[in-house]
């Protein structure tokens, strides 16, 4: 086990990778290989082409920085997002007196001015940078094998970068690549010209007048289309290709994240080509083993008996308990409850009926709000309730609420709320019995109204599941309250069960929290990642004397759905089983992974996903509603027309961020001049640069 420390955290990144580093990408090299005859000049790109960061995008070294001079006392909280906040000013500044680049000594300058409260400290700050940089590199083998294949044939090799470093710091990392043979070394910083605009390579030309040159780089735009324009042959060197994610707000709590990521890139071709497997290694497994280890203090803290891991939310958490054999750690027992909101929703609607004659407020906006659709017709809406058309009074129901075959308004959910508690009460009232009857059978079979102090483990948010046991021990004749553990619970609607429930805790996402994008962002999309191997729970059936639940129909459109969460749940337990012995996972050892840097995974993949987890997410159904019988994509991929429908595509799935980064990857705020508007309306309450990157 390592030390805690960021520095310490980088070198285990570090001695991982020049241990485990990948083989040779032989179709790349044989192809430039047989290509060098017809050149004078070989250019390379520097970062992400001869070496490459510890990090998954450049700019979480800022956090790094920042976690650095924590530890060492100075109070550098929030220096990450001044460092990037700075560079913006300066080159805004460089751009407007017509210069195309600047200099890290121009990033401190204005850090210094538009930041005094780290003035004591800012030459500290810039020396760890640089420090991190020089230090914390490390080689590609493809490339650094090609220099030496291209010195062998005596062909003239230059260096070409777009950077910000000082030409002293760059020669001492490249030396550390053992790149000490070069022509020439063009630096941007130097000369204030860059490959971006072009004007870097005027420079080149001159100093190679007639020279035919090969140019090799990573960014598609200045490495690949702008030196085309000069007349140099190019080839663009993908495997260190990374995007950019300000979704964790560059804190220190995104770094662990950050280095596993890149770390999978770097040394395991074969698992990071496979989106879901590298997925549970890496994100899967930083929220689900930290949760694990904060449950496991909790139920020790609150002096839990017995809990129950609800269905289907808390399978994979269940399967990891009973794995690791968490119930010794806290000599406590535990099972797995089959449960759903449908079930108890009725079950409670029941309680209600029998105790006040009348439906709640809560349980009519369960049946309806929770359960509506848009787009769906009234008499969609009515057979979900399970309804018979010929049992109502159609003219009296046509008159309220229009034809039954009419999308279902809106503007009349209040009125039918009312018609819900009142005229279709006597239709419901037989299933809300049944339902009661069935659950009380099995929950009274699974010890649910014992004495002992108990506790439900679910992925939370209203903290329903909890109210709805707490009630059914109570009409049982049960005082004591029912505790719960979660990843969240929604500050507009947990608040209010707190009083009447037992002990509510969450991990993640804080009630007490306001405005809490993360969480907002994050529902849909955990729930969905918490498959289970059984479907939905939609009552139960006594046989022989013993309750078991009956299961919603397996719906074929989820089959491929559940393929890729497999694989999720496989590289899940692949780090959490190594984690458990101690062993380090891509270079990760587990006194890393907790709440924290947990928080910062889920804010970087969820707020600020790249292209290839926006495709792969986007594309996971969700059903919104109690029954689950209607799914929708996280991500509207169609292209319908827009017009009144802004709002509720930008919702409907439920993941804004991913929404809105689908959207500005395929240019959409261009195509449709009011969407950017509404998006920037939308996005008021966004920390500033999150919502500057999903405006683009």
């Amino acid at each position: 086990m390592k030390e805690n420390t960021v520095i310490d955290l980088l070198n285990c990144s570090k001695e991982f990778y020049y241990k485990n580093k990948c083989k040779y990408h032989d179709d790349y090299i044989k192809d430039i290989q047989e290509n060098l005859q017809y050149y004078d000049i070989i250019s390379f790109d520097i970062f992400d082409t001869i070496l490459t960061r510890l990090v998954e995008c450049p700019i979480d070294i800022f956090s790094i920085v920042e976690q650095y001079l924590i530890e060492n006392n100075y109070s550098g909280e929030g220096f990450a997002i001044a460092r990037f906040e700075s560079e913006k000013i300066a080159r805004d500044y460089a751009f407007k007196t017509g210069k195309e680049e600047i200099t890290l000594e121009n990033i401190y300058e204005q850090i210094n001015l538009a930041y005094p409260k780290y003035q004591d400290f800012l030459d500290e700050a810039k020396r760890i940078e640089i420090f991190i940089e020089v230090n914390y590199c490390v080689p590609s083998i493809d490339n650094l094998f090609l220099i030496n294949k291209i010195i062998e044939k005596n062909k003239k090799i230059i260096l070409v970068s777009d950077m910000y470093l000082d030409r002293e710091s760059i020669i001492q990392m490249l030396n550390k690549m053992n790149v000490t043979s070069f022509d020439n070394l063009y630096l941007s910083s130097e000369l204030l010209a860059t490959k971006n605009h072009g004007s870097i390579w005027k420079k080149v030309l001159t100093d190679y007048n007639g020279k035919k040159i090969l140019h090799i780089g990573d960014n598609h735009h200045s490495d690949i289309v702008i030196p085309k324009e000069y007349g140099i042959n190019t080839i663009l060197f993908s495997f260190f290709k990374t995007e950019r994610r300000l979704g964790g707000q560059l804190s220190p709590n995104i770094i662990a994240f950050s280095l596993i990521k890149k770390m999978i890139m770097l040394t395991d071709k074969k698992l990071s080509e496979d989106f879901w497997l590298s997925f549970g290694v890496s994100f899967g497994s930083f929220y689900i083993y930290s949760f694990l280890q904060w449950l496991s203090l909790e139920v020790k803290k609150n002096k839990i008996q017995h809990i129950y891991f609800c269905s289907r939310d808390a399978y994979l958490i269940f399967k990891l308990w009973k794995e690791f054999d968490f119930d010794k750690v806290c000599n406590i027992s535990s099972s797995y409850l089959y449960i759903s909101r449908l079930v108890l929703g009725y079950t409670q609607c029941y309680i209600e009926c029998k105790n006040n004659n009348k439906l709640s407020e809560e349980s009519l906006s369960f049946l309806s709000n929770n359960n509506i659709i848009s787009g769906q017709t009234n008499r969609e809406v009515l057979t979900r309730l399970k309804i018979n058309i010929n049992d109502i009074d159609l003219d009296t129901f046509i008159e309220r609420f229009g034809d039954l075959d009419n999308e279902f308004n809106f503007s009349y959910l209040n009125d039918f709320k009312y018609y819900l508690g009142s005229d279709l009460l006597p239709f419901l009232l037989p299933q809300f019995e049944e339902h009661y009857n069935n659950s009380y059978g099995y929950y009274k079979q699974e010890g649910i109204f014992g004495e002992k102090k108990l506790a439900i483990v679910d992925l939370g948010w209203s903290g329903s599941l909890q109210y709805a046991l707490t009630l059914m021990r109570e009409n049982g004749g049960v005082k004591e309250k029912i505790s719960g553990f979660y990843y969240g619970l929604h500050n507009g609607s947990a608040t209010g069960r707190i009083f009447y429930n037992g002990v509510m805790k969450a991990a993640f996402f804080s009630e007490f929290e306001d405005n809490n994008i993360l969480m907002r962002n994050s529902i849909n999309i955990l729930e969905n990642l918490h498959y289970a191997n059984h479907n939905s729970v939609v009552g139960f059936t006594k046989e022989k004397n013993i309750y078991k639940p009956i299961f919603k129909e397996e719906k074929e459109i989820l089959k491929k759905q559940t393929e890729n969460l497999n694989k999720f749940y496989q590289g899940v337990y692949f780090s959490i089983s190594k984690w458990m012995n101690n062993e380090e996972v891509f270079g990760m050892f587990s006194n890393y992974v907790n709440i924290q840097s947990s928080k910062g995974a889920l804010a970087q993949v969820l707020c600020s996903p790249n292209k290839l987890e926006l495709n792969e997410l986007g594309h996971i159904l969700h059903a919104p509603g109690y029954d689950h019988e209607m799914y929708f994509p996280l991500i509207w991929f169609s292209n319908e027309s827009w017009d009144n429908n802004i709002y509720s595509m930008m919702n409907r799935g439920g993941w804004l961020c991913g929404q809105l980064s689908y959207w500005k990857s395929n240019g959409y705020y261009s195509k449709y001049t009011n969407l950017y508007q509404c998006v920037n309306e939308t996005l008021t309450h966004y920390p500033k640069i999150l919502k500057e990157f999903l405006l683009g």
